[in-house]
């Protein structure tokens, strides 16, 4: 049996949804590199501070959002190759 909708709309509706594909273009790649590279830096940076402090472990909130950050990110980098060899196959079928 299926589920019954209780009429709600969530995040106030359809019409608010962002779209699942978007368009990427080479620079815009570049960009996002940028600044994968910026907290890549600042990561670095921040075991650099806790191994010149000589620090074992440090409580860090939020932990599972990192987890959860670096799965998207494989996650759009194994879509985005997907899409540069399925725009390749196309171009080269011209």
């Amino acid at each position: 049996m299926a589920k019954k909708k209780t009429g709600r709309r969530a995040r106030g509706g359809a019409g608010d949804r962002v779209p699942r594909k978007a368009s990427y273009s080479a620079q815009r790649m570049e960009a996002i590199l940028g600044r994968l590279k910026e907290q890549a830096s600042r990561i670095s940076s921040l075991a650099r501070s806790m191994d010149e402090s000589r620090l074992d472990a440090l409580q860090i909130d939020g932990h599972q959002m990192l987890l959860r950050g670096l799965n998207q990110i494989d996650n759009f980098i194994d879509n985005a190759s997907r899409s540069v060899r399925e725009a390749r196959t196309r171009k080269e079928g011209l």
